[in-house]
């Protein structure tokens, strides 16, 4: 059992009330599980027109249930806008505009902290243009964001999503104003880049504002290692030394539950590995390969087993923190 409990707990609406869920409905099922937040994604979720009523009133129902809402303004390379069509659409084709309206209508909703996801693995690996000068523009981009931040009194929470390290994500907010900017931590996410996820919070201490929580296992599959998605506890981040760790820089930090799906790896016996991660030094680097399981063959599915692990996050934040 923790000494110290995270109270800020919730889950991903798609994953506790299905992709096409009611923004009210997954309130009530939040509420229903004892938890404390519902992540709905973009502020389109509530209101595709973003209608200043309209969020107002979810606003007041999640406030009136004991719920906070978490949010995304999704994704943010210069060099891949067409992920950032949502944002597009409501700027007018203006970008920037867009990004700070879906975080003025997150305000409307309640929240403060939006989380931003730089890009997807491929990125990381593209040929055409470097990873180093993707995250040039993407900083360059954020930055120019930080007048409009300031103004409503927001932040953007960088996720280590799949494609990203932990290094990374501190290199980008080191250059950035630390009111406006923070770190989403994703663990499962950053175990896929050969981190340790103890080292990778140590990095983004004092910074981390929200936690995502999973759980997984490491596979040799004869490339390197496959990431087993798994239920929590099941797998290979210590989650209570983790929580610990995070409390002591972070303790205001929110958990959410998500249920990952993406089937990734990390094959580091391919040429150019070490190369497009040059932060990895070899003490973390022994931690990480002992986290693999023995050889074994592997299975047909890297997501395991969902229901079995919403079921587990859902009590593991809800019953297994408390009682141990």
């Amino acid at each position: 059992m923790l000494d110290k409990l995270p109270t800020r707990v919730g889950i991903f609406a798609k994953d506790l009330s299905g992709s096409s869920f009611d923004v009210r409905d997954s309130i009530q099922k939040a509420r229903q599980h004892e938890l404390k937040g519902s992540f709905i994604g973009t502020a389109l979720s509530a209101s595709p027109t973003l209608d200043q009523w309209e969020l107002e009133d979810i606003r007041q129902m999640a406030q009136e249930s004991g719920i906070t809402l978490g949010l995304s303004i999704g994704m943010l390379n210069p060099y891949r806008p067409e992920r950032s069509s949502d944002a597009c659409k409501v700027g007018n084709g203006d970008l920037a505009k867009g990004l700070l309206r879906l975080t003025e209508a997150a305000l409307r909703l309640g929240q403060q902290n939006v989380m931003l996801v730089v890009g997807k693995e491929e990125d990381r690996f593209d040929p055409s243009v470097s990873w180093p000068a993707q995250l040039a523009e993407v900083s360059s981009f954020l930055k120019r964001l930080e007048p409009g931040l300031r103004s409503l009194g927001a932040r953007i929470l960088i996720k280590t999503h799949e494609e990203i390290t932990s290094w990374e994500v501190r290199r980008l907010l080191d250059v950035l104003d630390p009111d406006l900017f923070g770190a989403a931590f994703d663990p499962v996410n950053v175990i896929v880049r050969m981190e340790d996820p103890i080292a990778a919070a140590d990095r983004l201490a004092g910074l981390i504002r929200q936690v995502h929580v999973d759980d997984a296992r490491l596979l040799w599959n004869g490339r390197g290692y496959a990431r087993l998605l798994c239920p929590v506890g099941t797998g290979c981040i210590d989650w209570p030394g983790l929580i610990s760790k995070i409390h002591a820089s972070d303790p205001d930090a929110w958990y959410w539950g998500e249920i990952h799906r993406a089937e990734l790896d990390t094959p580091f016996r391919n040429e150019g590995w070490f190369d497009n991660h040059p932060d990895i030094e070899v003490s973390e680097l022994a931690t990480w390969l002992s986290k693999g399981m023995p050889l074994s063959s592997s299975p047909m599915s890297l997501v395991g087993n969902i229901e079995e692990r919403i079921k587990k996050v859902t009590s593991f934040l809800t019953r297994e923190l408390i009682y141990g």
